[in-house]
């Protein structure tokens, strides 16, 4: 079994879509109105139009991605003018992360394992 995508709905999916390409530095491309897609390395982030803005509980759910350097993500987010929670942390289980939201307040992680520290 392998993912084939996440599928985000929201009032403006042009937005969201171009928000999305951005942050996740790939093409978003236009599958029909209303509904865009954006590969992930393997499964697409796709974007598709509700009345409703629905962010997803922020304590049982959100999107992670793995990248190669946290804190050059980081920076790269902060120079694209999205705002991000805190700076870069490393975790007792050896992950770094940044955490912040999309325009809809859904939670979005980048993470990359740095090893366990000693």
């Amino acid at each position: 079994m392998k993912l084939k995508c996440v599928n985000i709905a929201t009032p403006n999916p042009s937005a969201m879509s171009r928000f999305y390409s951005l942050v996740l530095g790939q093409p978003c491309r236009r599958r029909a109105p209303n509904r865009f897609e954006i590969p992930t390395g393997g499964a697409f982030v796709v974007i598709t139009h509700s009345d409703t803005k629905t962010p997803v509980n922020p304590d049982c759910c959100g999107l992670e991605f793995a990248v190669d350097d946290v804190d050059a993500e980081y920076e790269r987010l902060l120079t694209a003018g999205i705002s991000v929670e805190r700076p870069p942390v490393t975790y007792p289980w050896g992950y770094r992360a940044i955490g912040f939201r999309d325009p809809d307040g859904n939670n979005i992680d980048f993470t990359a394992y740095v090893g366990k520290p000693e």
